[in-house]
């Protein structure tokens, strides 16, 4: 995968810039808040129809403009696609591949396949369950359409069950209809079950062969699953495999804290309650590594999608780094640099060219970008 050109109207505080990127490293430089991250999200936009950052889509218009407009040509096995967008500030998006347009999200997500690494990823690694099974959630939805849809299904039953138990507490209704919830809640549950315990398996593998990498085999890495059911603390080859074992695990938890539940009035077992540890030489990266160890960690957990991508498209997707030299040594950037190139196609963003060595910057094409004007210096 090979981006060959990017083209913004509108975008953000770029009111009209023209990208062609180099086939291998691309450096983005300048200082904060002049826009070098919009260029990232326009990639990510075109990839993922989703902003890299929390905010309203209106949002990535620029301020004054009746629209945003992008546009990518690409190659892919050898074929050469165009995507276009617009983006309406009255929250209309067209969507068009190769000239055709595109009326089913699903048709444009994922055509431009991106692996993206922002200051928001080190949440997976310091934050809490809620950001792990975010990151899960994220990258297991654009993977799979029946994930996203049993996500969707879980959430709502989830929801009605919720409902159902608080109103039964506060004496406003009966459970008679709880246990058709419940087999709701065990069907869409048990897919997301076994897709994070299938998916989280190939990423330990891949994650610790990435931080290897990395830290030149001084540290290792590895991930373990704790479903929210009663088997959350044990390793992860102990869990079920397949959805239908979930399945019977699941309805055996519901049963098992059923009168809790209802005395508490909210479902206390369920994907809801998952997580999964992050472990640095065994011991958890989130209380006892160290911040440059932290952000290796994040690193090396988004870049282990990489591998990931490259078995199911059969060649690698095109990596976007924003800030990520701020907290590593040296040593870690060298090596992250050595393990993207020639591999990959990446875009990296900085605000001082003393983090790359000289002979790095020799063979990048670096863009330069103040108040939002985009320039190339070779």
């Amino acid at each position: 995968m090979r981006l060959l050109a990017l083209r913004l109207w509108n975008f953000r505080n770029i009111a009209q810039a023209q990208i062609d990127p180099h086939p291998s490293l691309n450096i983005i430089v300048g200082a904060n808040a002049q826009g070098k991250t919009n260029l990232l999200e326009a990639l990510y936009y075109l990839s993922t129809l989703r902003p890299l950052r929390p905010v309203r889509e209106v949002d990535l218009i620029r301020w004054g403009s009746p629209e945003a407009r992008l546009y990518a040509r690409y190659t892919h096995n050898g074929l050469s696609d165009e995507l276009h967008l617009r983006l309406h500030r009255e929250g209309k998006r067209m969507l068009v591949l190769n000239e055709q347009p595109i009326t089913r999200q699903s048709g444009f997500v994922g055509t431009l396949p991106v692996v993206c690494f922002t200051a928001q990823d080190l949440q997976v690694v310091r934050g809490e369950p809620a950001d792990r099974r975010r990151f899960l959630d994220s990258e297991l939805s654009l993977l799979s359409h029946r994930y996203l849809y049993s996500l969707s299904q879980y959430r709502r039953a989830l929801e009605q069950r919720n409902n159902l138990l608080r109103a039964h507490l506060e004496g406003s209704a009966t459970l008679e209809s709880l246990p058709e919830w419940n087999v709701q809640l065990v069907k869409y549950g048990a897919r997301l079950f076994q897709a994070r315990r299938k998916f989280l398996d190939q990423l330990n593998e891949s994650a610790s062969e990435v931080h290897q990498s990395l830290t030149g085999g001084k540290e290792s890495l590895s991930l373990v699953y704790q479903p929210g059911l009663p088997i959350a603390h044990c390793p992860l080859p102990t869990a079920p495999e397949k959805e239908e074992e979930w399945a019977d695990a699941f309805t055996s938890a519901l049963h098992q804290v059923e009168g809790e539940e209802i005395r508490r009035g909210t479902t206390l077992v369920g994907p809801h309650r998952d997580d999964f540890l992050i472990l640095v030489g065994g011991v958890e990266a989130r209380t006892f590594a160290s911040q440059g160890q932290q952000r290796t960690c994040a690193l090396s957990l988004r870049l282990s999608e990489v591998p990931l991508l490259e078995s199911l498209r059969d060649e690698p997707p095109i990596v976007l780094l924003d800030d990520v030299f701020s907290d590593l040594d040296p040593h870690r950037r060298a090596r992250l640099v050595a393990y993207l190139q020639p591999r990959t196609q990446t875009f990296i963003t900085c605000t001082d060219l003393g983090f790359f060595e000289p002979a790095v910057l020799e063979q990048a094409r670096l863009f330069r970008v103040h108040e939002g004007q985009v320039s190339t210096d070779g």
